[in-house]
């Protein structure tokens, strides 16, 4: 301050002032009585005159007098504003100075508006411990405290305040040390510039990113919006900053109490709500802190830490559901030692209670739970494994080995620790009874199947991945004479074809075999199987099989003896194949020789019955018939012979055609209709006329149906009954069956019966034969019961269409027409 005017003297003009004033009152109203005269009112000049000197004085003052009057009693306003109604005295460059750092309000608000403006800055003072104006003009006002500091404003302005006690008035000094010695018309000026420059350049905040893209505000002590960047204009919905600072639009209703808060607190408050910008709802941090003068406020999209939120929680409750999912018991301590995780399985592992875990139990208190329920290893010093137990959170080891843990009840279980970044520990428990108890299966199986593979003539050897020998049986040492000490350590598939090489000397037979034991590739890997014959003349079958683990068998069987009975048999195969043919040829020579005689013989039985020699008697007639129907049964032989030889011969073609079922079975009835009535035979057809039409041989399936009638005719006594039937089968095709109650034909002799020349009770042999063949060269097959003196049911499947192969070649080439 300027040291020629003193706090002191201040006080003391004041205290005078108001003397004057409180005397010319007294004056005025003693002259109105009529009863004062001339003296007075000379009194009365001089103290205007002094009145006006101190007015003066307090003019000439570069900075504001404010005066609290603390014998009257606050008034509503007062207790509403909390600064009471002071009084304000000084220049008008001081009040300008002054004004520029506050709101804008009503003249009558001005000690108010003044006070909220400096209220809440930083202040310095000779004391270590500065608190703000507010809290000096508290003390001042109720302790009566002195004080003198200066006040940080924004852009380095510095306030000078001081606050003393006069009488029963408090008395606080402004000072702008800005403008000591400045004429007071071009300070005004200056302030006025001042503040035009600082409304329309938000340059002006230096506390303040007047362009940052979210909205930033700021508040003034009272709680009043003083400046916003455009994004928070935008946000808010007003025209511009002037409409927005006469409006006092706030965020959200929320963020209005937030402000209070803060004032409150004098605390930093953050929230994040949800807020409506440019259309969209979006997550929003809201954060208000106390800055400087007032309050300051910035509003960030949270969207994407909201989001990320999110997720981390999705993310740990999928966590913790496959934790809860695994059979492994899990339990997780924090690194204050408490339970903060545990899963299904562990209740399960420790038939534990989930109401035990409520309150989050320490890892001391779960071993002394564990220990009562008898559910850890027996301990000779429990209390000394507990705390070696609780000291891996202090002192974790370099290396941390799984342990198994033989509880009371017989089981074993595997435990797994892990330490977490955070200083907690995790637990993984495995319940390994039962595969403790199938290692030790595995371990006899492994020796049942070693003293198996020992057992087995085939040669057995297993190559891993390395090309090493990873087992290997005794047949395999004989056949390829190794001996125990040749093939110890897992010698390489190498050194063992070293040591074959003098029994089977083909390189590349060896190379390729060792392709297939040491090459990844599948392609090459695959199962490959083939012969050799060895130096010994020794054959040998071999196959190389992957193993699902990569590795390699490699099995090898002597097949020496089997090859030679093969061949062998090979020789007796062809000398009977060579046999059947030579008989074909003959039956099929023979077969046609005899059909010329057998003509000659049927044209002169045929001339003498027509009477061509002239008439005969009844005798001879009787005779001539039975030389007609010997030369037609024995033409009907020939034929069967020639058509059998012609199967086998693989010679006879279908003549493929649609063939109704039911016109040809019944017309098969009416031939045979005659023979059966001269022997009393019944005759029936059970087939239905729309059983429809199939593609086959219609001459072949003649002489199927006619020769199991034939069949059943001749070994069917008189007054039997013969059933002719068809139906569709499944599958497309037809059954067409011949069912008698004949002799029947004996078990023993049913197998031979499709065998050509073979007959159980004389005849040919050749129809059933014909029956068979004609029936599979359609691509169906035959199947026959009988029961001796029952009767026999033959009964053949037919296709719809007939195998292809069976028919002409004409009909099914590319070129047919």
């Amino acid at each position: 301050m300027d040291q020629s005017i003193t706090p002191y003297l201040i006080v003391t003009l004041g205290a005078v002032l108001l003397a004057v004033l409180a005397a010319l009152f007294a004056l005025r109203a003693a002259l109105s009585s009529g009863e004062a005269g001339q003296g007075w009112k000379e009194r009365v000049t001089e103290l205007d005159r002094q009145i006006g000197d101190y007015d003066l004085i307090f003019g000439a003052y570069p900075g504001l007098v404010l005066v609290w009057d603390e014998t009257a009693k606050p008034t509503r306003l007062e207790e509403d504003n909390l600064w009471g109604e002071p009084k304000v005295y000084g220049s008008p460059a001081a009040l300008a100075s002054i004004l520029r750092f506050s709101e804008k309000g009503k003249a009558k608000d001005l000690s108010r508006r003044i006070l909220n403006s400096l209220a809440d800055h930083k202040t310095i003072s000779k004391t270590e411990n500065a608190v703000t104006l507010r809290g000096y003009l508290a003390g001042l006002r109720e302790r009566g405290e002195a004080f003198s500091v200066s006040i940080s404003l924004p852009e380095g302005n510095l306030i000078e305040a001081a606050g003393r006690v006069a009488g029963r008035q408090v008395v606080l000094w402004l000072e702008d040390v800005s403008i000591r010695g400045e004429d007071e018309r071009a300070a005004i000026s200056r302030f006025e510039t001042s503040r035009l420059t600082s409304e329309n350049d938000p340059k002006a905040f230096i506390d303040m990113m007047g362009r940052a893209p979210f909205p930033i505000w700021r508040l003034s002590s009272s709680g009043q919006i003083v400046w916003a960047n455009p994004a928070y204009v935008a946000a808010v919905g007003a025209k511009d900053l002037r409409d927005l600072v006469k409006s006092q639009i706030h965020l959200d209703d929320a963020t209005s109490q937030l402000v209070q808060d803060v004032l409150r607190t004098n605390q930093a408050q953050e929230d994040v709500r949800h807020l409506i910008f440019n259309g969209q709802r979006r997550a929003t941090t809201i954060s208000l802190f106390p800055v400087n003068g007032g309050i300051a406020g910035i509003a960030v999209d949270a969207a994407e830490a909201d989001n990320l939120r999110q997720a981390l929680t999705r993310h740990i409750r999928a966590h913790d559901e496959l934790l809860n999912a695994m059979d492994e018991g899990i339990i997780i301590f924090g690194a204050d030692q408490s339970v903060s995780f545990h899963n299904r399985a562990l209740r399960d592992l420790f038939k534990l209670e989930e109401g035990w875990f409520k309150g989050r139990p320490h890892h001391s208190d779960w071993l002394d739970y564990l220990r009562d329920k008898n559910e850890i290893p027996a301990q000779a010093d429990y209390h000394s494994w507990r705390e070696s137990e609780l000291s891996l959170y202090t002192d974790w080891p370099e290396e941390m080995p799984e342990e198994l843990w033989g509880l009371p009840d017989g089981r074993t279980l595997r435990l797994v620790r892990m330490r977490d970044p955070h200083g907690g520990i995790s637990l993984l428990f495995s319940d390994m009874t039962d595969a403790m108890t199938l290692k030790s299966q595995l371990g006899t199986l492994i020796d049942v199947q070693k003293a198996t593979l020992d057992k087995l003539s085939e040669g057995i050897a297993v190559f891993g991945t390395d090309g090493r020998l990873k087992i290997h049986n005794s047949s395999f040492e004989k056949m390829w004479s190794l001996s125990e000490e040749d093939l110890k350590d897992n010698p390489r598939f190498g050194d063992i074809v070293q040591l074959c090489m003098p029994l089977y000397h083909q390189k590349a037979f060896w190379q390729d075999l060792a392709g297939r034991i040491t090459d990844p590739n599948p392609e090459i890997r695959r199962h490959v199987e083939g012969e050799i014959k060895r130096s010994d003349d020794k054959m040998l079958t071999w196959l190389s099989k992957p193993l699902p683990d990569g590795a390699t068998l490699v099995a090898w069987e002597d097949v020496t003896s089997a090859r030679r009975a093969e061949a062998a048999l090979i020789e007796r195969t062809q000398a009977l194949e060579e046999a059947d043919r030579m008989k074909s040829e003959f039956v099929g020579h023979v077969s046609y020789q005899l059909r010329t005689p057998l003509t000659t013989i049927s044209g002169y039985a045929d001339f003498l019955q027509n009477g061509g020699a002239g008439e005969m008697s009844d005798k001879q007639s009787e005779y001539v018939f039975a030389i007609q129907s010997a030369s037609e049964d024995l033409a009907k032989i020939i034929d069967d012979i020639l058509d059998i030889a012609a199967i086998e011969a693989n010679v006879l073609d279908l003549d493929l055609g649609d063939v109704n079922v039911f016109d040809l079975l019944d017309k098969a009835l009416d031939y045979v209709a005659v023979k059966a009535d001269d022997t009393k035979i019944a005759l029936e057809l059970r087939c239905d006329e729309d059983i429809g039409v199939i593609r086959a041989d219609e001459t072949r399936l003649k002489q199927v149906v006619h020769n199991l009638l034939g069949n059943a005719l001749r070994f069917t006594k008189p007054g039997g009954i013969i059933e002719l039937g068809g139906k569709k089968a499944p599958g497309g095709g037809v059954m067409i069956w011949v069912k008698d109650n004949g002799v029947g034909i004996p078990t023993e002799r049913q197998p031979q019966v499709f065998q050509s020349f073979e007959s159980s009770r004389g005849g040919a042999g050749l129809g059933l034969a014909l029956v068979q063949r004609f029936v599979a060269r359609h691509g169906g097959w035959v199947e026959l019961e009988s029961a001796e003196d029952q009767g026999t049911h033959v009964t053949c499947y037919l296709p719809k269409e007939a195998a292809i192969d069976g028919a002409h070649p004409e009909l099914f080439s590319e070129n047919a027409v």
